[in-house]
């Protein structure tokens, strides 16, 4: 039985050039369902230590992921729903061209489109639906009879994770890996560029990079994609006689 090729995209910081959970996030905050102390005192420091560039994107991008999940338990589901729609709507098309391109040559030419994301499903299946996803896996998080998050969530940020997610759909579909692509720019995407033949990092974090540079296989395989202004930087990992230095 002949295999489908698929190409699996993570969102964040890959396709969308932001995140989804933290415009959530910041959406909630600004009409004040979240305190704004949520923001300026728990994440405020690392973010500014991001644009700084005295602190790791991913120490900032998990701490604003933990005060959110905290911060969001008992608000009732239509709130969530409700600035979800909002988020979509005002988000939808600030994606990087060079992942947009790529969704649609790989939908042109017959491969199965899997979006799998570490933001929270009611935002991620929206996102998955406007881009033509054959399927999306996102964080679920968990509600109780009245409709209100409860604290619970069944995450899709790490490795393992999307290991598993990806795993399972090679299974249901009948998935042909070796002829298949990965797109992400974190750590959390490095399982997803272990199991196909084409990983491609886009706008890569220094500890995602400094991880696949280390790996034998993964740096004769991977590609890495810098999209800066109107212009896209497309080379092997494999080409560099030097690594980045982080800041």
């Amino acid at each position: 039985m002949k295999r489908d090729k698929a190409a699996f995209f993570d969102i964040d910081g890959t396709l969308f050039r932001n995140s989804l959970l933290i415009e959530h996030f910041l959406l909630l905050t600004a009409d004040g369902i979240i305190p704004e102390s949520a923001w300026s005192q728990e994440i405020g420091p690392l973010f500014e230590k991001y644009q700084n560039r005295l602190g790791a994107y991913e120490d900032y991008l998990d701490k604003a992921s933990l005060v959110y999940q905290q911060k969001l338990v008992g608000i009732d589901k239509d709130t969530i729903n409700k600035y979800s729609d909002i988020v979509i709507e005002k988000n939808k098309n600030k994606v990087y061209m060079t992942t947009r391109k790529a969704v649609d040559f790989h939908k042109n030419n017959g491969y199965k489109i899997f979006f799998i994301s570490g933001s929270p499903e009611f935002l991620v299946n929206q996102f998955a639906h406007i881009y033509g996803a054959d399927e999306s896996i996102a964080t679920k998080y968990e509600f109780d009879p009245d409709n209100r998050f409860t604290g619970k969530v069944s995450p899709m940020w790490d490795g393992r994770s999307k290991l598993g997610a990806v795993m399972n759909l090679t299974k249901r579909y009948n998935l042909d890996l070796d002829s298949s692509y990965a797109y992400g720019d974190t750590n959390g995407d490095i399982t997803m560029f272990q199991l196909v033949g084409n990983p491609h990092a886009i706008n890569p974090s220094y500890e995602l990079i400094d991880k696949l540079y280390m790996d034998d296989d993964l740096r004769s395989k991977t590609v890495i994609d810098i999209e800066r202004k109107d212009v896209n930087y497309s080379f092997h990992l494999s080409d560099l006689n030097v690594i980045f230095k982080k800041f």
